[in-house]
């Protein structure tokens, strides 16, 4: 589990709180990922190479679908309702990068993407889950490279959310094995694009 962040880097003095999405551009850049959830700010180790290898996967896999002012971005900071700022691995917008430096306002965001990791699976199977729905964030893909209590079968699996008119997730577990189309928002009206993928595709050496 991702832990709140009590103690700065040697020579480092810690913000106080309260935390927001502002705090994180005053943090260090010493390869941690800091976020501020539901006003706590935590920080996650850095990700191993599989981890990484799978993200920049699946944006190489995303990005010749984008079209006009839509792209697929990185470890960058979404301005969530209320102040948070969560980090998805990647995310999927139209906002001009140039005007907000600071994070990325979450109305502009259409399809957050989290690789899980065990260190940050809670938060990204209910806390994020629930913030991301909270802010009106219309599709979230979860890459689980594990086995987690809804799913014991053929791993990896991605987990495809989409937004129902109630404001809760409505998923669909696509395990590796085959191809399937994965529905992704692309824009602000909701327009879906699908991607074709075998999940396995995400992990290993080419084939």
């Amino acid at each position: 589990m991702v832990a709140p962040l009590e103690a700065g880097p040697s020579g480092f003095s810690l913000p106080r709180p309260p935390f927001t999405v502002d705090t994180l551009f005053a943090m260090p850049d010493d390869g941690l990922r800091y976020e501020v959830l539901e006003g706590v700010l935590t920080v996650t180790p850095p990700a191993t190479p599989e981890h990484n290898r799978a993200a920049d996967r699946l944006g190489r896999l995303i990005d010749p679908l984008l079209t006009g002012d839509t792209e697929a971005i990185t470890a960058s900071a979404v301005r969530m309702p209320g102040g948070d700022g969560l980090v998805p691995d990647l995310m999927v917008t139209t906002a001009d990068l140039e005007d907000f430096p600071r994070g990325v306002p979450a109305e502009l965001v259409h399809t957050v993407i989290e690789v899980v990791s065990p260190s940050n699976s809670s938060d990204d199977r209910v806390k994020k889950a629930k913030l991301y729905a909270k802010a009106g964030i219309p599709c979230y893909w979860r890459l689980e490279m594990r086995p987690w209590k809804e799913h014991f079968g053929p791993l990896p699996a991605l987990v495809v959310s989409l937004l129902n008119e109630q404001g809760e997730w409505d998923s669909t577990i696509y395990e590796a094995g085959k191809s399937h189309k994965l529905p992704m928002v692309v824009d602000v009206n909701r327009v879906t694009m699908h991607l074709e993928i075998d999940p396995a595709a995400l992990v290993g050496r080419r084939r």
